[in-house]
């Protein structure tokens, strides 16, 4: 069986069930580009949870720091590259806040219908891009251990989490 990991401020104790709870986890409008084109039968990431296979949470877009779980996905997974959802999320911050930072979003992509089918095209059928970040979703997890006794911040995992040298 393989290890899962996932990061929540929550202080959750072993044996603790944890569903989807039907909210957004990214900005809405890419949530809902998603949603549109999600192939039947797959879940949805609004009713899904969220594991990584390795205890690096800072290219995931959590920005709080939070405790570091071991889980278990209940259920049948789904292994998706969230770094389809990037292009997504640049475009919208060009767009919001372009004319404040010109140069900064210049190479940023525009929001598109070509953009928007690539990358949800590109995440949902788990394909790879060249710099992955591997999510899996399943309908629920539950805890197996907390692995962190205090919040960890996002950037202290980058590379892999090692509570032996916490960060």
């Amino acid at each position: 069986m393989a290890d899962f990991y996932h990061m929540s401020q929550a202080l959750l104790g072993g044996g603790t069930e944890i569903r989807g709870d039907g909210r957004n986890k990214i900005e809405a409008s890419i949530e809902n580009e998603l949603e549109t084109r999600r192939p039947a039968g797959m879940l949805s990431r609004r009713d899904a949870v969220y594991a990584r296979p390795v205890p690096d949470f800072s290219r995931c877009g959590i920005i709080k720091a939070g405790y570091i779980y071991r889980v278990a996905l209940n259920g049948s997974p789904e292994r998706h590259d969230l770094n389809w959802l990037r292009p997504m999320q640049l475009a919208i911050f060009k767009m919001k806040h372009g004319s404040a930072h010109p140069v900064l979003v210049k190479a940023y992509p525009d929001w598109s219908s070509d953009l928007i089918a690539k990358c949800c095209s590109g995440y949902w059928e788990g394909a790879e891009t060249k710099s992955v970040v591997w999510e899996y979703l399943a309908p629920s997890f539950t805890v197996l251990e907390r692995l962190s006794d205090r919040t960890i911040n996002v950037a202290a995992t980058r590379g892999g989490w090692n509570p032996t040298n916490p960060g």
